[in-house]
């Protein structure tokens, strides 16, 4: 008598039954981590436009305003011109909060106003990206999540 070896159908419908159960129990804690990326990202990269922003202002010696668009989800500086000289979306899923647009002025030479800009994602985290006036310093601060 000859034995043949190979898997049956019921041992592969067991290992399939496993992988979906593992990824039916994994897949909540990815979105949930890819919502937590996509807004770590995002603040680093407003902190970083906000940074180049007053280093071009110093550089060019010329004013600039950053504006904020909450509803477009982008934020953008302008010089002279009524074009912006940079546009920053953010992606998607994060959004800044508020409902008007803000408008932030820098001068050259000039006192670095006090900026707090609020970013949260489609899961209720919040960041605060912060420009200390003193040192011209831009920092990110996870905020507390909101009590439901």
């Amino acid at each position: 008598m000859t034995r043949r070896s190979g898997v049956t159908l019921i041992e592969m419908m067991i290992v399939v039954t496993i992988i979906a159960l593992m990824t039916g129990v994994a897949y909540p804690s990815i979105v949930s981590g890819l919502a937590s990326v996509r807004l770590t990202s995002a603040a680093g990269e407003v902190s970083s436009f906000l940074t180049s922003s007053m280093n071009r202002v110093e550089r060019h010696e010329q004013a600039a305003a950053i504006v904020i668009f909450p509803k477009e989800n982008r934020m953008a500086r302008y010089t002279v011109s009524d074009v912006p000289d940079e546009v920053l979306e953010l992606p998607a899923g994060v959004m800044f909060e508020g409902e008007e647009a803000r408008r932030i002025v820098l001068q050259p030479g000039g006192t670095v106003p006090r900026v707090e800009i609020d970013l949260r994602n489609e899961k209720g985290s919040r960041r605060a990206v912060l420009v200390d006036p003193v040192t011209a310093v831009t920092t990110v601060q996870r905020l507390d999540e909101v009590a439901k």
